[in-house]
């Protein structure tokens, strides 16, 4: 079981785009993927059949099941993760008031946002029976997705590496 850490939205561009576009192929392959991310509006992508939050204690809660149009489906997880969204580009960002880029982040506020993302896809690993984890970015979830991945001794990879792998004409 494959799960996807990916810090942002789905609508937009870039590694929204990926996201999106991956997780859609998964799905029409027959595959199950868990997607851990922000996304406000999950019912409006037909792949995404079950949809999870987490409270700051980690407290589960359901907000919808539903069947898939494909043979795979999607489990979509939004972990709470403070006040504070790191970001990489400014963007408007529903349901955060601080939105800032990460350089400008000090320490504290970095650490409380791997802590809390650590604790709930450690969570979802545990529950889930997850044995890869894949992480979007090179920078915060990649931290998450390494820590996570040697507590329960599962393989990890993030994008930057993947391409890397990719551009010099390996195979996977």
């Amino acid at each position: 079981m494959l799960a996807i850490l990916h810090g942002y939205l789905l609508e937009g561009s870039g590694s929204n785009l990926w996201t999106r576009s991956i997780i859609q192929s998964l799905c029409k392959n027959g595959q199950t993927v868990h997607l851990v991310c922000q996304e406000n509006h999950p019912q409006i992508y037909d792949f995404i059949t079950t949809f999870y939050t987490y409270d700051k204690e980690g407290k589960c809660e359901t907000i919808f099941k539903r069947k898939s149009p494909w043979s795979g489906r999607c489990i979509m997880h939004k972990p709470w993760i403070g006040e504070t969204l790191p970001v990489y580009v400014w963007d408007k960002y529903e349901e955060f008031s601080d939105v800032q880029p990460m350089v400008q982040l000090n320490d504290e506020v970095i650490n409380n946002y791997l802590e809390n993302n650590i604790r709930i896809v450690a969570q979802i690993v545990k529950e889930n029976g997850i044995v890869r984890l894949h992480a979007n970015h090179a920078v915060l979830l990649s931290v998450v997705a390494q820590r996570v991945a040697a507590k329960f001794n599962i393989p990890f990879c993030h994008n930057a590496a993947w391409q890397r792998y990719r551009i010099r004409g390996k195979k996977r």
